[in-house]
C-alpha cells in the first residue's frame, strides 16, 4: 500500500503518520476514519481494504471502538449484524 492521503493522515494527529503501516495499523486506520473520517476518506477506506478485513473489524472491535451510530452505518456498508444498541464512542448521558 501507498502513504495515506491527507484526508486520513490528518485523522492520526497522535501518531506520526510516516510510521504507520497500513497493514499493521489498520484497526487504528479503521476506528479513525470510521468514527472521524471525511467522505473522501471512507472512499479511501472502502477501495484499499477488502470488505471481509472490515466487516471482520466491525463484528470483532467495533462494538468497542465506535458510537452505536458509527457502528450501525459500517454495518450497513459491510452487512454486518450487531445487536441494537451496541457500540461505544459517547456515553448514553451525552446525548
Amino acid at each position: 500500500m501507498s502513504s495515506l492521503p491527507a484526508d486520513v493522515a490528518r485523522l492520526l494527529w497522535d501518531v506520526d503518520p510516516a510510521g504507520i503501516d497500513p497493514a499493521r495499523d489498520a484497526p487504528l486506520i479503521f476506528e479513525r476514519v470510521m468514527s472521524r473520517g471525511s467522505w473522501e476518506a471512507m472512499k479511501w477506506l472502502r477501495a484499499t481494504y477488502s470488505k471481509a478485513l472490515l466487516a471482520e473489524f466491525v463484528k470483532t472491535q467495533g462494538a468497542r471502538r465506535l458510537s452505536p451510530r458509527d457502528l450501525a452505518y459500517w454495518a450497513l456498508v459491510c452487512d454486518v449484524d450487531v445487536q441494537p444498541g451496541a457500540g461505544g464512542g459517547r456515553p448514553g448521558w451525552a446525548g
